[in-house]
């Protein structure tokens, strides 16, 4: 069973917009659509459209709309009430498959909220396959908490799998190499926000060499697998005995929206069946192809992300 914990879950509204941006004017939105989300929900939506075992673990109150969206999805939840409604986003696809997104930072938690949770993840985490925490954190949150409840996960022989960025990024870099989640799942700006290393005119010019080189410096910290997805460039993954790089043809994208969280379960799905490395960043390559062609904040069923033609390459040392 793959355990997913989204502390700052949202229901996410998503819109196309078939003309540029007009500032200061009406804009039409079309595609408008709704959908529970958060980068753990869009994890455990993935898993669960593939017919595998999954819990997302979340702050939700059963009067929320966010409850009655997941269980539209008949995604399996353990929701811990905390007394306020989850956050509201939204994201805008432009013509060119660009997305704006408009973000609401999440009613703040209490420290009886925080501890709620904890009780409920540990009761859920042993046992499991994985255990993925995803995602920011919402005001009053411990800025270390994922890195608390890796140290929890470990103790219990539960592997984790980190995808996250702002304050909950800085404490799990702080943490190494005394606590290292067993995948880190990163894309291009947090790989730069965590080690500093630039990449985004590289990446523009299609040069891949610092990204290797910015994931590599993770794994001599300590990470065992740096899982890094670089947008039109595809996927990086740098383990200690080996590091790949998958890429497919060039896509029109519809919505970008959840790539990398599809892109983590795939990685996962692959895993749980005894997939090899360079055979799982296929696998999480094939995942968020299939969710950059769909519309919405959709995550893509198994079949969709087979029909992906995905070529992995050894990467010298």
């Amino acid at each position: 069973m793959i355990i997913t914990f989204t502390p700052n879950p949202s229901l996410d509204r998503t819109a196309s917009l078939p003309h540029d941006l007009r500032l200061g004017k009406r804009n039409q939105l079309g595609g408008v659509s709704t959908q529970a989300a958060g980068r753990g929900v869009n994890v455990s939506r993935a898993v669960h459209n593939a017919g595998k075992a999954t819990l997302a673990v979340l702050p939700l109150d059963p009067d929320d709309p966010l409850t009655e969206a997941l269980r539209e999805r008949g995604v399996p939840n353990r929701p811990v009430p905390v007394g306020r409604r989850a956050r509201t986003n939204l994201a805008v696809t432009h013509p060119d498959g660009t997305v704006t997104k408009f973000v609401e930072p999440g009613e703040p938690v209490t420290p009886e909220n925080v501890s709620a949770l904890f009780s409920a993840l540990m009761a859920a985490v042993p046992g499991s396959d994985w255990l993925a925490l995803c995602g920011s954190l919402p005001p009053g949150a411990p800025a270390d908490w994922f890195v608390r409840l890796t140290q929890l996960a470990h103790e219990v022989n539960v592997p984790v799998a980190i995808d996250t960025h702002g304050q909950a990024l800085a404490a799990v870099m702080a943490a190494l190499p005394d606590t290292v989640p067993d995948v880190f799942s990163p894309n291009a700006a947090e790989l730069q926000h965590a080690t500093g290393v630039p990449l985004t005119d590289a990446l523009q010019r299609g040069d891949i060499e610092p990204a290797i080189a910015a994931a590599r410096s993770l794994v001599a910290q300590g990470i065992p697998r740096v899982l890094a997805t670089i947008g039109a460039r595809g996927a990086l993954l740098v383990t200690h005995d080996g590091a790949w790089h998958a890429r497919v043809a060039p896509v029109d994208v519809v919505s970008a929206v959840g790539a990398g969280d599809s892109a983590l379960a795939g990685y996962l799905l692959a895993r749980l069946e005894g997939a090899d490395e360079p055979a799982s960043l296929a696998r999480a390559v094939a995942y968020g192809t299939a969710c950059v062609l769909m519309p919405g904040a959709n995550v893509p069923l198994p079949e969709q992300a087979d029909a992906v033609e995905v070529t992995v390459t050894a990467l010298g040392a």
